[in-house]
């Protein structure tokens, strides 16, 4: 639908906005101590202003002579969270006395602006943050009401307004500063890189180094959403920013539309997963846990390097399948010094975040160096960016955007702490689990696991690891689940729900890109990342995956490692029905390894070794039979 011109240059007010949010951003993490009430309230404020603006309502009204009607429903929305704001810092006052009581102005002026908080999550992110919203505010409601162990005190009114508005427990509480503090830089960071030209420069890099290996250009595309994925706190954003690039890439090499579409879907979605960044929610988890960053990013490590490595294995084995030959030396483009020199534009950046982090600088120190880092490396390297400063004040622009729709729907996630601590849902959640946990921890997990999928789906990545590492973390940490373990669980989970059916919303992001099916890409982009699916598992009963838990054993490791190269192997010669031994599979092939990849992966020894040595077994006597090179 074409947006009318009013509608356009509304939207570039948005950016304007984004613009002035990235300064004060970058002001008060580096130059002035602002009051954290104020910090909290602006980042709300700019949340709904440019969800408002990115987004008016008259640009979704597709009759001229009703536009109108759109622009009068948001000037109210505007005027009516001014009021909603006036009210705020009046009863703040109160609140640090001790000596709030609700009146019906004050509760009429806080429902107002969660009226507007609500409506411009939906128009930034769409419905699923708003449904979850409003069925944890009905339970907070029908507490009394509710049987068994969901049953509570309930809430009435005046005490819900005073939990999600006028206090720092809700819209404005401590998430909303913890993300404000220690994220949002990296959205910047990101989008500098981005104007600067490192994506196009890793692009180029990875599509040479890995045009020799059958399905290089597959490869090439996961390699450069997965680092650039790290970046965007958003499975779809990444999508957005290089399946344009990669996805066509994929389809020229004749992969299928639906497979090129998966494949970007399920690499982007590992990028979230990836360390040094993690989408930035890594910063979140230390805080929550109380770890320092640096020992969680190398918890990270292995289990995002294997899911990785079975990506890889899904991509070689579809393309032996489809008969697809590595590209020949004299067709393979030769990397210039112009080429290395662009790859500065991104390594320099993350390296100078990795050194800041060593020497002890909090994340948004860190990450502000980055991207000073960053902005100095590309007019230094980039004559293109040298030459059309105007990209400087785009990044900061878009990274400004980003910032504030992430925060918009922080601020809803607020109000759903704010009930989940008033009810204690999570208390009663976390002793149900754990007393499955006692006995089957296997239930609690798969539990966990459901629990997480489904308040994910949906969501961006920190905003959904928000809800569900304080809904669902505790409850199997409860159940006897290293809290490293437990919060890495859920965060992968939080992830993934980007492409499990049925919202699956990165699938239909990507789908369409590569002219594809969104519920086929979908379960192809599963099948994918069975390995990131099933990893979280293998680190719950082998902790020491994670390198930094208690009770760390090198033969643990070593062991771990084995089973899951054995189940990778397995797992895609039995998704590709080819195996690069032993050449085409029947279905019978097929189904024995499986069955070893999945007995690789059980946590019982009398069950996994045995499958692990025949997984082994079988390839050594396949190769020894077989001349066909792998």
């Amino acid at each position: 639908m074409k947006i009318s011109p009013p509608a356009q240059m509304i939207q570039q007010v948005a950016g304007g906005i984004g613009l002035l949010f990235s300064c004060f951003l970058i002001y008060s993490i580096t130059i002035a101590l602002i009051d954290e009430a104020v910090v909290r309230f602006v980042s709300v404020a700019v949340g709904f202003v440019v969800a408002l603006t990115g987004h008016p309502l008259a640009g979704q009204i597709k009759a001229n002579q009703w536009r109108w009607v759109g622009w009068v429903v948001d000037v109210l929305l505007v005027v009516s969270f001014c009021y909603s704001a006036w009210w705020f810092f009046e009863v703040k006052e109160e609140l640090w006395t001790g000596f709030y009581i609700g009146t019906p102005a004050n509760i009429f002026a806080g429902a107002l602006g969660l009226v507007g908080v609500l409506e411009a999550t939906r128009r930034a992110w769409g419905w699923s943050l708003v449904i979850l919203a409003f069925c944890f505010v009905s339970f907070g409601f029908a507490g009394p009401n509710l049987p068994g162990v969901f049953q509570h005190f309930g809430m009435d009114l005046s005490n819900f307004m005073q939990i999600a508005w006028y206090s720092f427990d809700g819209v404005f509480g401590r998430v909303t500063g913890l993300v404000f503090n220690t994220v949002l830089v990296f959205l910047i960071l990101g989008a500098m890189m981005s104007q600067t030209g490192a994506g196009d420069s890793l692009i180029k890099i990875s599509t040479v180094l890995t045009a020799r290996i059958r399905g290089g250009a597959a490869h090439a595309a996961i390699v450069a959403s997965a680092l650039f994925g790290m970046m965007s706190g958003s499975v779809a954003a990444n999508i957005a920013g290089t399946g344009v690039f990669t996805i066509p890439m994929i389809k020229k090499q004749g992969y299928s539309n639906n497979f090129a579409a998966a494949v970007e879907a399920s690499a982007s979605s590992g990028g979230q997963l990836t360390p040094p960044i993690m989408a930035a929610a890594v910063f979140v988890m230390a805080d929550l846990l109380g770890k320092p960053y640096l020992l969680l990013i190398a918890a990270a490590a292995l289990p995002a390097l294997f899911k990785y490595i079975s990506l890889f294995a899904q991509v070689y084995g579809e393309a032996l399948r489809m008969g697809h030959e590595p590209v020949s030396s004299d067709k393979i483009t030769s990397l210039s010094r112009r080429d290395w020199v662009n790859a500065l534009l991104f390594v320099l950046p993350l390296s100078t975040l990795m050194t800041a982090f060593l020497l002890g600088y909090s994340p948004s120190m860190a990450g502000f160096f980055g991207l000073v880092t960053a902005l100095a490396m590309g007019l230094v390297l980039s004559p293109d960016f040298r030459r059309q400063p105007i990209k400087i004040v785009k990044a900061f622009s878009l990274g400004g955007v980003s910032a504030a729709n992430i925060m918009i729907a922080v601020a809803i996630i607020g109000i759903v702490l704010g009930v989940v601590n008033e009810t204690g849902i999570a208390i009663r959640f976390a002793i149900a689990i754990s007393a499955f946990g006692e006995t089957h921890l296997i239930i609690a997990l798969i539990l966990a696991m459901f629990g997480a999928l489904i308040l994910g789906m949906g969501l961006p990545t920190l905003p959904a690891y928000l809800i569900i590492a304080i809904m669902i973390a505790p409850a199997i940490i409860k159940a006897g689940v290293d809290p490293i373990a437990a919060h890495m669980f859920v965060l992968y989970y939080a992830v993934y729900s980007s492409i499990v059916p049925p919202i699956a919303y990165g699938c239909y992001v990507a789908a369409p890109i590569a002219g594809g099916n969104p519920l086929a890409t979908s379960l192809i982009a599963l099948r994918l990342s069975v390995i990131g699916l099933l990893v979280p598992y293998v680190f719950v009963y082998s902790p020491s995956l994670l390198l930094i838990v208690d009770g760390f054993a090198w033969s643990e490791l070593a062991g771990t490692v084995i089973r899951l190269l054995a189940a990778i192997w397995m797992f895609a010669a039995c998704f590709a029905g080819v195996d690069p031994v032993t050449g085409h599979l029947s279905m019978f092939q097929r189904f024995i390894r499986f069955i070893l990849g999945a007995s690789a992966l059980w946590p019982i020894a009398m069950i996994w070794l045995p499958g692990v040595l025949l997984a082994f077994l079988m390839i050594v006597i396949a190769r020894v039979r077989s001349a066909r090179p792998i």
